[in-house]
């Protein structure tokens, strides 16, 4: 009998061990199954990384591109419309708003005024002659 339950106890430790083999291999196969996918996940990080990149380049010269572009256009329009010829004609009005100021003071408009009455009282005496002259012929 005693046999017995020590040959009980030596196929249940038997059958223990073969439980835990059995274990230890289903514990390496979820090992190597982590391991892979493990694997699998930082190939397709590094993938996305390397496309988020290019794409990142793609998009900010592709704005670079479209900033250039409409900063062109935006020129030609303005010279098409004159607009740079409005801002010299603004700027030759406002020089020419200056000069009139300094030749339009009133010692300078004094001046011209004596000398335009001085020219006329001469046009007059000078008609005046003329009339005498002709009445005499």
């Amino acid at each position: 009998m005693l046999t017995d339950l020590l040959q009980n106890i030596y196929n249940r430790i038997a059958q223990f061990g073969m439980s835990i083999q059995g274990l230890k291999k289903s514990l390496d196969d979820l090992n190597n199954n982590i391991e892979e996918k493990i694997k699998n996940l930082s190939t397709k990080m590094g993938e996305f990384s390397h496309e988020i990149n290019i794409t990142k380049d793609i998009h900010i010269n592709t704005i670079h591109d479209i900033g250039k572009t409409v900063t062109r256009e935006l020129k030609n329009m303005s010279e098409g419309l004159g607009l740079d010829d409005f801002n010299t004609l603004i700027i030759k009005l406002e020089q020419f708003a200056n000069l009139s100021e300094d030749i339009l003071n009133q010692e300078t408009v004094n001046m011209l005024l004596s000398e335009a009455i001085d020219s006329v009282k001469l046009m007059k005496q000078s008609l005046g002659k003329e009339k005498i002259i002709n009445i005499k012929k």
